[in-house]
This record gives structure tokens, C-alpha cells and sequence, in this order.
């Protein structure tokens, strides 16, 4: 009997059969109810972590200064740029120092990385707030109990601002979506809109997104637009290199064969 949902405890039914690091077998499921797809038993774990940030996320450079434009828009259009900021699961800190750079007080949180580029800021452990705002930026995906760690977040602030790519619809199979990550195996957790809503009822909380990479969880009263600005942000930062240069990205054909060549080393 497969386990129930970790959002709203609703039966489960199994949705595909992966291979994660090219030799461990695992069941995805997905929840009858809100569509939630999880890895039933992700039990190498601990081989997946001995590199945190994984050599296959070619775009952590790219994502961190996307994430400094549409950040400091939302915070500026919503909420006090004078409080202090948590990035929780912050990895090396680029994020955090590009926020110091930009005038921000945001500190550093993260139990499995090394602090490389804000040291100094980290914040107290165990965590303490209030924060204006913790950001979480592909965090959520990997979460083995979701409710457990949002209960955490929203104990030092009102606003959680999270990064993870929503299922598309119909959900798709382990072929058909990169996000599956089989090369890490660092992912083994997907939401869907009406999950991350259930979420947000389960802690009072507002729930806005949108509908594809961002989303906020608030107590207090934001506004449906939270994020209108920050679709300009995204369309500002391809645009900028676009306009200089001709040449392609080369961030997407290097996944790609920085994936491959994890795979391949598997067999070796």
C-alpha cells in the first residue's frame, strides 16, 4: 500500500518508475488529491548530498542574479527595505552577497554548504526572528516532509518567497521533464498550484504565484501583483545580453552534458 500524501495526507497512486543516479530504482507518486508527485523512498540521500551544490546546475550563477533583480523589486514594491532578510538553504552565499552589494540586509542559513561568498552573515542557529522575509530559492523540491519545514520558516517570519517549478499539466512522465533530476538525484519533491495552496491553508496563509517558478506564502495581506514586477525583471535580464550579443546560452547544452557525463561516470 503506497504511503499518503505529505501535503494533505490523501491516498497516492504511483505515477512512474526512475533510476536515479543511474542505479537506484524508486517509485514517483503522485497524490490523487492535489497532484503532489513525490519519490516513495529516496534512500540515497546521503551519496546525493557528498556534493551539495551538484555539477549539473549550470545555471546557479545565472539564477542567482535573476533572483537579485526580482527580489529587490518585490521588496521594494511590498515590503521594508530597511528590515533584515533571511536566504534559507543559501548554499555558497552568492545570493545573500549580491543582496548585501545591493543595499539589503540579508544573512546566510544552510546545515549542508560551506558559506563562500557572505561570510560574516550568517545568521543564529538555531534560527531566531523575526525577518521581514525569508527567501528559499530550489529549496522545496528537495524536501522529504514540506509541512515540516515550512512550520519552521513561518515561526521567524510572515513571508516566505520560494523558488521551485511547478508540474506541468498533465503531469509529465521521467523522460519528458529535466526537473526530475535523475543525473543528482537531489529532487524528490513536485507541486502543483492546488498543492502549494493547500499548504498555505494548512498555516493561514496567503498564497500567491506565478503559475510557473515563484511563489510567496503570507500571513499578512500582499497583493495578487506580488510578482507583476518581477516578470519585467525576467524579461529585462534575457534582454540585456540579447541585445549586445548574437551568440547563443551555453547554459542549457551544458546541463546537458554535464548530466551525461555524471551518468556515464556511473557505469565506470
Amino acid at each position: 500500500m503506497n504511503p499518503p500524501c505529505n501535503i494533505c495526507n490523501a491516498a497516492t497512486v504511483g505515477h512512474a518508475q526512475a533510476v536515479y543516479r543511474k542505479r537506484h530504482g524508486a517509485c514517483l507518486l503522485r497524490c490523487s488529491n492535489c497532484g503532489f508527485l513525490f519519490v516513495e523512498k529516496p534512500y540515497w540521500l546521503a551519496e546525493a548530498y557528498a556534493e551539495p551544490i551538484n555539477s549539473s546546475d549550470t545555471g546557479y550563477v545565472w539564477r542567482n542574479l535573476w533572483a537579485r533583480d526580482i527580489i529587490r523589486e518585490c521588496i521594494e514594491s511590498h515590503l521594508n527595505p530597511a528590515g533584515t532578510f533571511l536566504d534559507y538553504a543559501a548554499g555558497y552565499g552568492l545570493f545573500v552577497r549580491l543582496m548585501r552589494d545591493a543595499g539589503y540586509d540579508f544573512r546566510w542559513a544552510d546545515l549542508y554548504c560551506q558559506n563562500l561568498f557572505a561570510r560574516g552573515f550568517e545568521a543564529s542557529n538555531p534560527l531566531t526572528g523575526p525577518f521581514e522575509a525569508v527567501t528559499a530559492f530550489e529549496v522545496f523540491e528537495h524536501l522529504t516532509n514540506p509541512a515540516e519545514e515550512l512550520e519552521k520558516l513561518l515561526a521567524i517570519t510572515s513571508c516566505l518567497i520560494f523558488g521551485t517549478k511547478l508540474v506541468p499539466e498533465p503531469a509529465p512522465q521521467i523522460k519528458e521533464w529535466w526537473y526530475y533530476g535523475l543525473e543528482h538525484g537531489q529532487h524528490i519533491a513536485f507541486y502543483t498550484r492546488k498543492s502549494l495552496e493547500l499548504l498555505a491553508g494548512r498555516f493561514d496563509c496567503q498564497l500567491v504565484t506565478d503559475g510557473a517558478d515563484l511563489h510567496v506564502l503570507s500571513k499578512k495581506s500582499i497583493p495578487p501583483e506580488f510578482f507583476c514586477q518581477s516578470k519585467i525583471s525576467r524579461w529585462r535580464f534575457w534582454a540585456r545580453p540579447v541585445s549586445r550579443l548574437t551568440r547563443v546560452s551555453l547554459t542549457s547544452s551544458d546541463h546537458d552534458f554535464i548530466a551525461k557525463k555524471m551518468l556515464q561516470n556511473y557505469e565506470s
